[in-house]
């Protein structure tokens, strides 16, 4: 793809800026069209475990596609979920479920999409288990300004300020209500697309999510021997056995 993936754009100082609002809002909604024809639309319905900035592949105008079906799991259609022992995926994008009970599901799925969400509204890369920095957990610093109503200060700097503001608190409040707790209270992503395209839907208020730094120190703790906090390195976690 001629822009390559979205993290080697959204996240470098320079690059980020021919990311401007338009573009960004083409990817989010790109993106989350991609997700409900995996979840609703194809003829197979499939559950990718694995979305995160560096699975969005851009063209040359920006149009997303999502990438790397490696962790994609085939669901049946009365299928609601699934159990793992291997759990797979990467730090910062699994939805707590998943990775504490290797519970997944589409609504895992619109976890991870809401985490990336968030990322591109701000430009910051969740680093909850990059760093042992607190301050840098991107869903606790979110949710700080959402409730204290200084979200516009999370805007990403390269914009310039040229972001609606209707249209920012928006893509926030949508970001957050995918990464609550349950997956009973996420939206699937047919809802998100009809909260992102539609002026007149009122979106509820989002509950304070799960993985914010001081809620996960046990589940950081259960793999610090292996992948060391410290690191600002992503780190994945694979999986070998039959799909």
């Amino acid at each position: 793809m001629p822009n390559r993936s979205l993290d080697t754009v959204l996240f470098d100082a320079e690059k980020s800026r021919g990311l401007d609002w338009g573009k960004r809002l083409k990817i989010v909604n790109g993106v989350a069209r991609g997700l409900q024809y995996l979840h609703e639309d194809s003829q197979l319905r499939i559950v990718h475990r694995d979305l995160k900035a560096s699975n969005v592949l851009l063209d040359s105008d920006c149009n997303p596609k999502i990438s790397d079906f490696g962790l994609a799991k085939l669901f049946g259609w009365d299928q609601s979920q699934a159990v793992t022992s291997h759990i797979a995926g990467t730090y910062g994008y699994m939805a707590p479920e998943y990775a504490m009970r290797g519970q997944y599901s589409v609504k895992s799925d619109a976890f991870s999409f809401g985490v990336l969400l968030l990322e591109i509204v701000t430009g910051r890369k969740n680093s909850s288990f990059a760093t042992s920095e607190p301050s840098l957990d991107l869903l606790s610093l979110v949710w700080e300004h959402w409730t204290s109503g200084t979200v516009e200060q999370l805007v990403d700097p390269s914009l310039g300020g040229r972001s609606p503001g209707g249209q920012m608190l928006k893509l926030v409040n949508i970001g957050l209500l995918c990464v609550q707790d349950s997956p009973a209270d996420r939206p699937t992503m047919s809802v998100v697309n009809v909260m992102l395209s539609s002026s007149t839907v009122s979106l509820q208020a989002p509950s304070r999510p799960t993985f914010c730094v001081d809620d996960m120190e046990g589940f950081s703790g259960m793999y610090s021997g292996a992948y060391p906090r410290g690191s600002h390195n992503e780190v994945s976690l694979t999986e070998i056995e039959p799909r």
